[in-house]
């Protein structure tokens, strides 16, 4: 691991995306990284799209940090809050975590994000229930998102933030530390999340993205993660080596956590005050089938 010589302050992340880019910078950053912002549940395609007065204001939700979230999502705030945080930004760390349950477009061609809270919530539920689900990885899907990821990439240039700006892509672990297979999320298994995502990413690496990738065999997820078993967490090892080369990146430290470009675990592309931790966590639920849930169904992100 590298440490932080005592001499420099952290790095200052702003993290778009959910548990993998958070976990990273909470599991691994040992004072090395603090994050200025993290921006949950938001999908690409909701970005710009003020539904605020759609948001179930009332809606009971557990936990504090779940209705901001939803609330942010439907006010489609991603890139004004990206303007409010960029002269304090080193990193932008995205993920593509809360991608994967698709939108919701209304008819007026607004949009909001099919998010776990959403899902879980009945009044917000309610609210999407005469909109239109398009489904993540479909052919419609791809390409809204695709010409979305090409206006963003435009608007990231103009804040001064597309050079600091790392997409992370780590694939979901097909097994487990003990070689037991993972479950399925919300029905989707590894391979098939996978699959799905490849022409994702493959769009932000053709558009110039920096990426920081990990190859499908050097993935395992952890039982005894603090959020739970899913293809999505993943041991420690691999929050280390993220951290290890961002860091490396920045000129900011030497990867010692023993991957390397030649172990398969690559970046590409163009070089790269603590947000407060109380109430970030979604207090323990679970991605489930809003009407059952399942232990093979453990995706709660914080």
């Amino acid at each position: 691991m590298t440490q932080q010589p005592a001499d420099r302050t952290p790095v200052r992340v702003t993290v778009y995306g959910s548990c993998v880019a958070r976990d990273s910078v909470d599991l691994a950053g040992h004072g090395r990284l603090a994050v200025i912002d993290y921006i949950a549940r938001q999908s690409l395609l909701s970005a710009g799209h003020d539904l605020s007065a759609k948001f179930p204001a009332d809606a009971h939700v557990a936990h504090r940090f779940q209705k901001r979230m939803m609330a942010a999502d439907f006010a489609g705030d991603v890139e004004a809050r990206l303007r409010s945080v960029r002269g304090r930004t080193d990193i932008l760390l995205w993920d593509l975590t809360d991608e994967r349950h698709g939108v919701h477009v209304f008819d007026d061609g607004t949009v909001v994000t099919r998010s776990i809270d959403l899902i879980a919530v009945p009044e917000a539920l309610a609210v999407v229930e005469d909109a239109r689900h398009i489904a993540f990885g479909t052919d419609e899907h791809f390409a809204a998102w695709a010409e979305r990821a090409d206006e963003f990439r435009r608007n990231l240039r103009s804040m001064g933030l597309f050079g600091r700006t790392v997409v992370l892509h780590v694939p979901w672990a097909r097994t487990t530390v003990a070689g037991q297979p993972t479950p399925a999320s919300m029905g989707t298994s590894a391979d098939e999340a996978n699959e799905a995502y490849r022409r994702y990413y493959d769009h932000l690496r053709n558009i110039g993205f920096s990426m920081l990738e990990f190859p499908e065999d050097k993935v395992l997820a952890d039982p005894e993660h603090r959020w739970g078993l899913a293809p999505f967490h993943y041991t420690q090892d691999v929050y280390e080596e993220i951290v290890d080369r961002l860091l490396a990146q920045l000129g900011r430290g030497e990867s010692t956590s023993g991957a390397t470009a030649e172990d398969g675990v690559a970046a590409s592309g163009p070089a790269a005050g603590s947000a407060p931790a109380e109430d970030e966590s979604d207090g323990g639920r679970h991605d489930a089938n809003p009407s059952a849930a399942s232990s093979s169904d453990a995706d709660n992100e914080e």
